[in-house]
């Protein structure tokens, strides 16, 4: 399978397009009612090791960090995670283009783009506490076809991310060339449902605290 390391310039449509729709959800009636949101990029755009595969497509992910000027926050202390994914999913399609679709994913809203091969991940992020939170799919064994959602606690990356930030760029471009990057495209084989499917991010630490390990 043909897979390479993605050039910044050739994210643009992607980029564009996610600043474009989230200030549209944040300037929504429904959602500026009850949510303050802050916005950012993460994982592999955030540390330029996205990749495309033969067929040009690739994936960049943004967190959108609930604050506590947010009416939900004040009223409730975001008690309905599966109100508030819905709530975000249901703007975000309402601003979605002729050739794109929104789909409700286990962690993410996501756009998915048929004109440009790119699909854009929303994850919603409790930033209120420590360590932050997301949101989470976690249907009932009884009610599999319903979907609930819960916060679910993140887990603190910081040893690595700050080994990251450390590094020489020279060994930064070592590492993401010939250890991430192939990582990521041996891990993109796996179909979806495939459970022992890694995230970017857990390749990401995986590969640096390796690195770390061994250096």
């Amino acid at each position: 399978m043909e897979c390479n390391r993605l050039v910044k310039k050739k994210q643009k449509n992607a980029r564009q397009r996610a600043s474009k729709i989230m200030s549209d959800v944040q300037k929504d009636d429904k959602i500026k009612e009850k949510y303050k949101f802050d916005k950012k990029l993460v994982g592999s755009g955030h540390w330029g090791t996205m990749i495309e595969t033969k067929d040009n497509t690739y994936d960049i992910d943004y967190q959108l960090l609930l604050t506590k000027n947010s009416k939900e926050y004040k009223d409730n202390k975001y008690s309905d995670p599966t109100g508030i994914k819905r709530d975000f999913y249901e703007a975000f399609d309402r601003y979605k283009k002729e050739h794109e679709s929104i789909e409700n994913k286990t962690t993410a809203v996501t756009l998915i783009s048929n004109e440009y091969n790119f699909h854009i991940d929303f994850v919603i992020i409790d930033n209120n506490s420590y360590p932050n939170k997301i949101i989470r799919r976690n249907n009932k064994e009884e009610t599999p076809s319903s979907n609930e959602f819960t916060w679910n606690e993140l887990a603190d990356r910081s040893e690595a991310f700050d080994y990251f930030k450390q590094m020489e760029q020279k060994d930064k471009e070592e590492l993401i060339n010939n250890k991430i990057v192939p990582a990521k495209c041996e891990e993109s084989q796996k179909d979806d449902g495939d459970l022992t499917k890694k995230s970017s991010s857990e390749i990401f630490i995986e590969e640096i605290m390796r690195w770390k390990n061994e250096h």
